[in-house]
């Protein structure tokens, strides 16, 4: 993917670094200026979204009181910045698994790192269900 990546402010003073950007959405890591805790944003990719789009975000949104942060990027707050819609999410660390294995040129992960992983992902799913989501 050739999209250039830069930081542009966000809401209340937050500078937004994209992560990821897709089709549909841009997943951002943000930080406020003199404060080290980040917060995650998801934003609509288009000026135009579509409905589904939208109802996505809201759908996710609906969800905070289900989700833990110990297990999930929880939802925060559901805003508009310069126009688009924009999930805020608790910031649980970490890079997306795709931009890992991206980085990684195709290389397997070692064996250590690929159960940390997918232990991880397993106690979260486990709590999905728990919870009776559906994913």
């Amino acid at each position: 993917m050739a999209t250039r990546m830069s930081s542009f402010p966000g809401p209340s003073g937050y500078v937004l670094v994209p992560l990821r950007v897709g089709a549909d959405f841009t997943l951002y890591r943000s930080r406020q200026d003199g404060n080290p805790s980040s917060v995650l944003a998801v934003g609509v990719a288009t000026e135009r979204p579509s409905p589904q789009g939208l109802k996505g975000l809201e759908h996710e949104y609906s969800l905070a009181a289900e989700l833990d942060p110990a297990w999930a990027a929880k939802p925060l707050a559901l805003t508009r910045h310069e126009g688009r819609t924009i999930l805020v999410l608790s910031d649980p660390g970490g890079e997306p698994l795709d931009l890992i294995l991206e980085r990684d040129q195709g290389q397997p992960l070692d064996l250590t790192r690929c159960l940390r992983i997918s232990i991880a992902l397993a106690a979260a799913l486990g709590q999905v269900h728990r919870r009776g989501l559906i994913h």
